[in-house]
């Protein structure tokens, strides 16, 4: 009877405690406690223990005083700073956190946490089959040999005597003599001066020790070396003795002490719900129900390895008659769906993978026989609920079929957006989070012809239970954050509109394009010829480099910045140098640099997206992208498309109407500041808007004193800077840089802004307080952004919190009113059984292809659905233009 193997973990906790601090984003606790550091910690132990599964556990920790190296040598480790302001009240978290999972640690007034390991390994490794010692630190690959092994877990790298030596290039017996010569700057080892890490693995693979390197230091040839040995051979015998690790301490545990028995206590869970860790909540009772499968481990561990799953092929009768009765009896369930293209106008569905508990799937290739029943017990029923990870994508294969869409579409990661938009939305990322870990498929692969059935099975079935188990959770968190209405009545309304604007996709004049790109080539010629008659070599405006030598050493302008690698030539270098008004050339590298741009990004992108099949650009839009809820445009990015420059704006001319239509805009009018005027009820403000006058030239007549008909477009410009800027949460020392002011004119106009709006003063500082009170910002329609760095010790991450306090409610009400106004119009449109079509949404702006025959009717319906979406304090008033193209909508 053969007896389970003995593996022994030594954790460097203080290794895992900085590199969690660093690797993991800000958080914290409901009480403002800083946690990114104890979540990292956890991780990784948890990594530890179900993928490496140890049946013997120690942790070495360092103590806050110093060791017997210190007075050894007193520069020892000086350089080190004092630990970041946000990890200190961590420490104390994580000595808790280790204790509430039972794992014995040790540490020592007198020694490092090194010197703990080396003892360990030293005096327990023949009472064990394998020894890993969990940490980054090199110094520990000393002790490698074929039973010990060093374990880096942020690499999933395990070095053994080989992989020491391919990374250090000596051997590990080797590596104290080797740190002795090159030093170690993170401790402060001063080593040779003048011998890096290649010379000395030579000297070592020669010589073999220090010493016998020492022995032979007169045969020597080169500067550096000799002066080496001549000069800090003593510093090297000191450095050796520092780098050397104890391993006699006095452990005061034995090695049986240490055996991993490892269970989510009650305790533990309410630990974890002290620091807010919900998902790790989650992670724990997936863990308990594991460990009760597993009755307490299979002899190779206290700890389970990490969950696996069942995936049925199904790729008979019998399963398959046993899948359509799931399909059947099932409210609620998951699909993960694989297609073979991502040209929505070409691809079709391959394969589908169903998931109906969360731990198991059902994987079925798509035939003809089976795809109309398949859509007929899923998509069409209307009494499924189904979970799905890219609901758009489902959508706009529907609209491709023509399947008429009934069931209801409950998309994961749109629901953990609505969650916390402040988190990654990435499937990997969320999958592991309900403790899944998905299989991956090599680049370039074709999911139809290039891999067997169980590995697509694998690859789509884990997905279908990880999404499973993310829609049971979320729908669950939605309700209890209140926020399930904002998820089902805005965004789950939103997504096939999006699709339908997606497929429509909007016609593009390429041979304007073609013309314009002429035109552009030969400006950027002749802006090229000017700057030549400047300089006596030609110069390659697109090189940062060239371009900086030859304004700052050739023409010899003044040197605004410099950057690592020379001077800076950017934007606002050369708007500064232009503005001197020595000679043109700053402009003139200006205006290359825009048309360029234009050139590149647009004129000649653009006409290569064409789709073939439809002629037509299709743009993607994802509504889990900004933080505040406005939509974004990617492949190509429509929302981008230039408006500040006439030329830029030409690029808008190229999207047209198609025979017979009309394009017709409708763009809302200073939506964010009316949001503003409603939420402080000024009575200034208000009545400007009520008034429908400049809301700009008001601000700048109430600040200046100034009768409304005198202020001039400077005092207005003004204004609107402030307007804006406030809202967003703008310092003095930001309005100073936008105005080109100084700080104390830009500091001076702001509070005789909040002299005269004092109402704006007290909401923008309420909703500040707010945040801090409740964690998050809301909008009008109850869309929340939590803020998790809103009570943060470190004043910079805070002030960026509170900014997002002010301005997300703007913002995403403004997001949230033209979502609703876009529901609103399409119902509409659908029910009238009108023939138009919504195209773009760009920012505040919504475009609609109409065939002249609705354009009046269309007039009417997008005004009062874009107006009338809303009751506020003040109306909102929308701007519209028509035309052939997107240029002459203005």
């Amino acid at each position: 009877m053969s007896t389970a193997k003995k593996k022994l973990i030594i954790v460097d906790v203080s290794n895992f405690i900085f590199r969690a601090f660093f690797a993991v984003r800000p958080l914290h606790a409901p009480d403002g406690t800083p946690v990114n550091a104890v979540h990292g910690v956890l991780s990784m132990f948890l990594k530890l223990l179900s993928q490496y599964r140890p049946t013997h556990v120690l942790l070495a920790r360092d103590t806050a005083g110093g060791s017997f190296r210190n007075e050894m040598y007193s520069e020892y480790k000086a350089n080190r700073s004092e630990p970041p302001e946000e990890l200190v009240p961590q420490f104390g978290l994580i000595k808790r956190l280790v204790d509430e999972m039972g794992l014995v640690n040790v540490a020592d007034d007198k020694y490092e946490a090194d010197d703990i390991i080396g003892s360990a390994v030293m005096q327990w490794k023949d009472q064990f089959d394998e020894v890993l010692i969990a940490s980054g630190d090199k110094d520990l690959m000393q002790f490698v040999d074929d039973k010990v092994k060093m374990l880096d877990t942020m690499k999933d790298v395990i070095y053994d005597a080989k992989a020491v030596f391919a990374k250090m290039g000596v051997r590990p017996d080797q590596i104290v003599d080797y740190l002795a010569i090159i030093g170690d700057t993170s401790d402060n080892i001063p080593g040779m001066r003048g011998i890096g890490p290649k010379g000395a693995a030579k000297l070592l693979e020669e010589h073999e020790t220090l010493e016998k390197c020492i022995e032979m230091k007169d045969t020597f040839k080169g500067k550096k070396l000799v002066t080496a040995f001549t000069e800090y051979v003593d510093s090297a015998i000191l450095s050796k003795e520092l780098v050397k690790i104890v391993t006699t301490v006095d452990l005061g545990v034995t090695a049986d002490d240490t055996k991993t028995t490892f269970y989510p206590s009650d305790s533990l869970i309410s630990f974890l719900k002290e620091l807010g860790f919900n998902t790790m909540i989650k992670r724990m009772d997936d863990l308990k129900y594991q460990l009760a499968q597993a009755d307490a481990g299979d002899g190779e561990g206290g700890m389970p390895a990490a969950p696996s799953f069942s995936v049925t092929i199904v790729d008979n009768d019998e399963k398959y008659s046993e899948l359509k009765k799931l399909l059947t009896e099932s409210e609620k369930f998951s699909i993960q769906t694989e297609f073979d293209s991502e040209d929505i106008h070409a691809r079709n569905l391959i394969a589908y993978s169903f998931s109906f508990d969360g731990k198991s799937a059902h994987f079925i290739k798509v035939t003809e026989s089976n795809r109309a029943e398949l859509v007929r017990l899923t998509w069409e029923n209307e009494a499924k609920v189904i979970y799905t990870e890219h609901s758009k994508r489902d959508y706009s294969y529907s609209l491709k079929e023509g399947i008429e869409f009934k069931a209801t579409s409950f998309d994961v990661v749109q629901a953990h957006f609505v969650a916390d938009v402040g988190t990654s939305h990435n499937i990997e990322n969320l999958a592991a989070s309900v403790n899944v870990t998905l299989p991956k498929l090599e680049k370039k692969v074709d999911f139809v012809t290039d891999i067997e059935n169980e590995e697509a099975s694998l690859y789509s079935g884990y997905r279908a239970i990880a999404v499973h188990r993310l829609g049971v959770d979320l729908e669950k968190e939605l309700r209890e954050k209140e926020l399930l209405g904002v998820f089902t009545d805005i965004d789950s309304q939103l997504t096939p509109i999006l699709s339908e604007m997606e497929f429509e996709g909007i016609r593009l004049n390429i041979n304007f394009l073609k013309e314009l790109e002429k035109d552009l080539e030969s400006k950027l010629e002749s802006i090229q010829n000017k700057i030549n008659t400047y300089s006596k070599e030609v110069v390659n405006i697109n090189s940062p480099k060239q371009v900086g030598e030859f304004l700052f050493t050739e023409l010899s302008f003044p040197v605004v910045k410099k950057t690592k690698t020379g001077f800076s030539t950017d934007s606002s270098v050369l708007e500064e140098l232009r503005d001197m008004n020595i000679n043109e050339v700053p402009g003139l590298i200006l205006q290359y640099r825009e048309l360029g741009k234009i050139l590149s990004t647009y004129v000649k992108a653009l006409p290569e997206l064409v789709n073939a099949k439809t002629g037509k650009i299709h743009t993607t839009f994802n509504q889990h992208v900004a933080q505040t809820g406005r939509l974004s445009s990617v492949n190509p990015n429509l929302q981008n498309i230039p408006i500040r420059s006439e030329t830029g704006r030409l690029v808008r001319k190229a999207f047209i109407a198609g025979p017979g239509n009309l394009l017709l805009a409708a763009d809302y009018s200073q939506v964010e500041l009316r949001i503003l005027a409603h939420y402080a009820e000024d009575p200034t403000m208000i009545q400007a808007f009520n008034e429908n006058k400049d809301i700009h030239a008001q601000t700048a007549s109430e600040i200046s004193g100034h009768p409304l008909e005198k202020i001039t477009s400077e005092e207005r410009g003004k204004a609107k800077a402030v307007n804006f800027g406030l809202m967003y949460g703008q310092s003095s020392f930001g309005l100073s840089q936008a105005l080109k002011i100084s700080r104390k004119d830009a500091k001076e106009y702001i509070e005789k802004y909040f002299e005269r709006f004092s109402k704006i003063k007290g909401l923008l500082d309420g909703l500040k307080e707010d945040a801090e009170k409740t964690g998050y910002s809301i909008t009008l329609y109850g869309r929340k952004r939590f803020l998790h760095d809103i009570n943060s010790n470190n004043r910079t991450i805070k002030a960026n919190a509170e900014r997002m306090a002010i301005n997300s409610p703007m913002q995403g009400t403004a997001a949230d009113i033209i979502k609703c106004a876009m529901i609103n119009i399409n119902k509409e449109l659908k029910s009238r059984g009108l023939k138009s079509k919504m195209l773009l949404q760009v920012h505040d702006e919504l475009i609609f292809e109409v065939p002249e025959n609705e354009f009046e009717q269309m007039k009417t319906i997008v005004r009062e659905g874009m107006e009338n979406v809303v009751k506020l304090k003040v109306p909102l008033k929308v701007d519209m233009g028509f035309g052939v193209n997107w240029y002459d909508l203005k």
